[in-house]
């Protein structure tokens, strides 16, 4: 049996795409035709999700074992993993997680029995319509290493110069102030040695 999906965005009408595969070809096969499709770089990381009832992700089928040897999974494995062993009339909706930063998703809706005809490769895309979504979000184009408040460049014409004119000014900007704060401080007197000092204490 084929099986019929219709992908789309959640909560949105402005793409739709539909893709038929073999109910014995693998979702590698569902994956890759995917990104051939849109235009995706398929070194990216990506899964199918199982849903329940409540809309909630259960069973993860990635593009690769991510457990360690010594540990246990339940992820399946797109490779290893059939479309019927997945598809079935309890599980007839999937989302497909391309932009795993931002949990961006396609809708992956069984759509019905595809009946092909010879010339089909499968899998195959049936249609796809309206604008393809980017399959990385940067915040509405804006960098997302993009600082609000950047730091202003140095301009020598615009610093603040209040710091060294205070400095500039406080009797330390020549040789002659400095003497004079030294025998305003000091009391005047200048000793040629410290044994002089000493003997006329």
């Amino acid at each position: 049996m084929d099986y019929k999906f219709e992908i789309s965005l959640p909560n949105s009408s402005d793409f739709r795409c539909e893709i038929a595969i073999g109910g014995e070809q693998t979702f590698q096969q569902f994956h890759d035709k995917l990104v051939e499709t849109l235009g995706y770089d398929n070194a990216q990381m990506a899964s199918f999700f199982t849903l329940d009832r409540l809309g909630n992700r259960t069973k993860e089928i990635a593009l690769m074992e991510m457990a360690g040897e010594e540990e246990e999974s339940d992820t399946l494995v797109m490779d290893g993993t059939r479309i019927s062993d997945v598809v079935k009339p309890g599980c007839l909706e999937l989302e497909y997680v391309f932009d795993f930063f931002a949990n961006r998703y396609f809708r992956v809706e069984y759509a019905g029995e595809y009946i092909h005809d010879s010339s089909d490769v499968m899998p195959t895309c049936i249609s796809c319509v309206g604008d393809i979504p980017e399959q990385f979000s940067y915040n509405a184009g804006k960098s997302d290493w993009e600082f609000e408040d950047p730091i202003e460049e140095y301009d020598e014409n615009n610093y603040d110069s209040s710091f060294m004119d205070e400095f500039e000014n406080d009797g330390y900007d020549d040789e002659n102030n400095r003497e004079d704060r030294y025998d305003d401080e000091f009391g005047g007197e200048k000793y040629e040695s410290l044994d002089d000092y000493i003997d006329r204490l």
